[in-house]
């Protein structure tokens, strides 16, 4: 009796750094200052007089990323908004993730317990540059939110006993998500196609009922994707890219799509992804094989996997690491549906709550990291733009801004050089100061 007191005494105390990691986690999300396109998107929405015309130009000229361009409208035009926003990124990853496990795994986990949360931390350790894609605001409209779509959306194929029909309010709100899921993202697009698509057909041969109960979502999906890629914005943009040969193409898209597992050659992330792969498999699985890895509705993720990264080829002269979130999203699923597709939730044994344990206690370091860490970069940052706006009012024609000094952390998305360099650049151009520039860097 007393070991099992002192065992709920651990879980409730670890409950409680979880729930502070979550609270540290929104600091750092609300601390994390403007960064590059932040700006760009904040005086573009400033110089519209209403939304009709920011959402014409921004189709039109730029992209045909529907949600895209209605956050950013929304989050850039008033700080109370982007102060909503931030905060409802957090209840966002928790729902999504609920998501996750009830409708795309389809396991009994009850939201919170200790399976809950060992599995929602190894979602956060495997998502890779969460700095760009979860912290940065701009990221966060363009890559997280579209994630949270695409689940809604494939939870209805995957889930196995639901029927959204029945409520009008749930029925609207999930065409709304299969619409967004569609039109949010080119590489969102890509991967649900390929899962929807599959599910739709088997579900047409084997199982009418849910075909007709589906085929509308579906529908409303495709309108969607078709919506977002006859953007004239989409080719604007693809035009202004450096283009090269055939050739180099092909190699650069062999390179992306071999090295992207690997995290584009980040070895400590990728050595992190097969580690957690492990973990699971230790913790969780009864029993697994190779045949698994090749049912058709395990494999079917990993075809998603393989689309969802051809979908970047037109732009691969500009790859970033934040281009594989989506992939690395559905690869992990694929393992996950091998992991627990015979599953005991209830194993007993120590090494599992000590597992437990190790990891909240790295959620919380990180999350405290980070919370700090973006913290002082807000507060260079605000001094850094100051002395910008001070100049512009004195009439400076020179202004030298100091170097960032902080130590980024996982939460926190800094410009390179070249890119912070133009950036300044830009800045110049739009408060008519002949150079605003950075200290001479020594040692570089």
């Amino acid at each position: 009796m007393k070991f099992t007191n002192n065992k709920n005494l651990f879980n409730i105390i670890f409950y409680f750094f979880f729930l502070t990691f979550l609270v540290l986690t929104l600091f750092a999300i609300f601390f994390h200052p403007f960064v590059g396109d932040d700006y760009y998107f904040r005086d573009t929405v400033i110089s519209y007089p209403n939304f009709l015309e920011y959402f014409k130009e921004r189709y039109l000229n730029w992209t045909g990323r529907i949600s895209q361009i209605i956050l950013s409208f929304w989050v850039f035009s008033n700080e109370i908004y982007l102060l909503i926003f931030k905060i409802l990124l957090i209840p966002l990853l928790l729902i999504s993730f609920d998501n996750i496990i009830k409708k795309i795994l389809n396991l009994k986990i009850n939201f919170f317990s200790i399976n809950f949360i060992i599995l929602f931390v190894c979602f956060w350790f495997v998502f890779p540059s969460i700095n760009e894609t979860i912290f940065w605001t701009s990221g966060s409209i363009v890559y997280l939110i579209p994630l949270f779509f695409s689940i809604f959306y494939l939870g209805l194929f995957t889930e196995k006993k639901s029927d959204n029909s029945q409520n009008i309010f749930i029925y609207t709100f999930y065409l709304f998500m299969s619409f967004l899921a569609g039109s949010s993202h080119l590489q969102v697009f890509a991967g649900c196609f390929v899962i929807s698509s599959f599910f739709i057909f088997n579900y047409y041969k084997e199982n009418k009922k849910k075909f007709n109960r589906l085929k509308i979502f579906y529908f409303f999906f495709i309108i969607g994707g078709i919506v977002l890629l006859i953007s004239p914005g989409n080719f604007n943009r693809l035009a202004e890219l450096e283009t090269h040969s055939y050739l180099s193409t092909i190699y650069k898209s062999f390179l992306f799509a071999t090295t992207s597992i690997f995290y584009l050659g980040d070895t400590q992330s990728s050595l992190i992804f097969f580690l957690i792969l492990i973990l699971l498999l230790f913790l969780f699985s009864a029993g697994t094989s190779f045949k698994l890895f090749y049912d058709k509705f395990n494999f079917i993720w990993f075809v998603a996997f393989l689309a969802s990264l051809i979908a970047v080829v037109p732009a691969i002269n500009v790859i970033s690491t934040r281009l594989i979130f989506f992939p690395i999203f559905f690869l992990f699923i694929f393992f996950l549906k091998v992991i627990f597709y015979q599953h005991d939730l209830n194993k007993k044994f120590k090494l599992k709550n000590l597992i437990f344990y190790f990891l909240i206690i790295l959620f919380f370091l990180e999350s405290f990291l980070g919370s700090i860490t973006n913290y002082a970069y807000k507060k260079e940052n605000d001094i850094r733009m100051k002395s910008i706006i001070i100049a512009k009012e004195n009439s400076k024609k020179y202004i030298e801004v100091s170097h960032y000094t902080i130590i980024p952390s996982r939460q926190t998305y800094i410009q390179t050089p070249e890119h912070d360099s133009n950036f300044l650049n830009e800045i110049s151009k739009i408060l008519s100061l002949i150079h605003i520039s950075e200290p001479t860097r020594l040692g570089m």
